[in-house]
């Protein structure tokens, strides 16, 4: 079984927005060093997200194949 981490992620992509990607990551995590209350706030829109993006999934992928 393949592990699809960050990298798969941003393998496919543009140099541009890889760059933007680990700009945008570097500075939450330094936010989160600073303020450590913001780790809460940033798992919990996190899991909202993955939430969202999983029902996504499966309702494209039922309306795909009409089940």
């Amino acid at each position: 079984m393949r592990d699809f981490g960050i990298t798969d992620l941003v393998r496919g992509t543009r140099p541009v927005v890889s760059t933007v990607f680990a700009a945008l990551l570097i500075i939450l995590g330094i936010l989160v060093v600073v303020y450590p209350a913001l780790l809460n706030w940033v798992v919990g829109i996190g899991l909202v997200l993955a939430g969202i993006a999983m029902l996504a999934a499966i309702i494209a992928t039922t309306r795909q194949y009409g089940r």
